[in-house]
């Protein structure tokens, strides 16, 4: 079968979801951009340092991870900032990961601060300038942080 018969057999389908059928298209129309994503990545970098900050290290990796996949799955839904988001989680984010493990507090938000730094850098560098993240005065007030 060729390319362009596999192209129209793919275009034709559709898949039920549960209320109506909807085609390839319109399943990829509703794939998060970052503007979906970015701000679970805000709440979960928030969290991720009063998880810190109250020594509950290992919530505080289950939110770095998790960031990190939202980080990856917004490189894959967007492509055009798919190489400046695997820079960033290269030379930024992944400086958290040792003293998240290490629960050394103190280098732990020297690299937060760096990175929080090169986030607002990348929306600049992305003519996002407009958006500067900042980390609130306050835990998040829905969740306990103290470990367990």
């Amino acid at each position: 079968m060729d390319e362009e018969r596999v192209k129209q057999i793919v275009e034709e389908m559709t898949f039920f979801n549960g209320k109506k059928d909807v085609t390839i298209d319109e399943l990829a129309l509703i794939q998060p951009g970052l503007a979906r994503i970015m701000p679970e990545i805000g709440d979960r970098t928030w969290k991720l340092f009063y998880c810190a900050k109250a020594e509950n290290w290992e919530y505080a990796t289950y939110q770095w991870k998790e960031t990190k996949k939202l980080f990856e799955l917004g490189a894959m839904v967007r492509p055009k900032h798919e190489e400046a988001i695997e820079e960033y989680l290269r030379d930024d984010w992944s400086k958290l990961e040792g003293p998240i493990k290490e629960k050394n507090f103190e280098a732990f938000k020297k690299a937060f601060d760096d990175a929080i730094v090169s986030a607002n850098a990348w929306h600049e560098q992305k003519e996002k300038g407009y958006i500067k993240w900042q980390l609130p005065d306050v835990p998040p007030p829905d969740l306990d942080l103290k470990p367990r």
